[in-house]
């Protein structure tokens, strides 16, 4: 069966920042592999161009560039936040406001999590971009199987494991 809108992907994978030398920055082996909905919007969409057709035991390997995927850095998301705004929240010291923590902040207008990135006396500097903005990515993997997904897992949008979990 090819890979195509409502069929669940299983597929193990590595993916690199830059091209196939570049520093791994995640994968998912055979044992615990990735499984998906493929369609539902879950998956980034160029990843899923990437994938479609495919079958089952057919390699992939693929550039996604900073566009395509995790977009290019936007510097209107670093902010200078005062260390005050975070003495009021629950679980944040001067301990944990190290420059590269990641915080989640949260005000009236927003709720984000961010990764400090300078700090002084009175001010952390958090940059809230998804850590992979900038990058282009390089994927290489393993279509492990597909199979047409049931009229639950279309229904919900999200595939349902071998084990019967469901997903919300």
């Amino acid at each position: 069966m090819e890979i195509q809108e409502n069929t669940v992907v299983t597929l193990s994978y590595h993916v690199r920042k830059k091209d196939e030398e570049g520093e791994l920055v995640d994968f998912s082996g055979q044992s615990y592999p990735l499984r998906f909905l493929f369609g539902s919007g879950k998956m980034l969409p160029y990843f899923e161009e990437q994938l479609k057709g495919k079958t089952q035991n057919e390699t992939f390997a693929f550039r996604l560039p900073a566009d395509f995927a995790y977009g290019k850095k936007d510097e209107s998301l670093i902010k200078t936040i005062p260390k005050a705004d975070f003495k009021e929240k629950e679980g944040y010291t001067e301990e944990t406001l190290e420059v590269g923590a990641y915080i989640r902040y949260e005000n009236s207008e927003e709720s984000q999590s961010g990764r400090i990135i300078d700090k002084n006396k009175s001010d952390v500097k958090v940059d809230f971009n998804h850590p992979l903005a900038g990058q282009d990515l390089f994927f290489k993997g393993n279509i492990i199987s597909v199979r047409k997904a049931s009229f639950e897992e279309i229904e919900r949008q999200h595939h349902i494991e071998p084990d019967g979990i469901r997903f919300q």
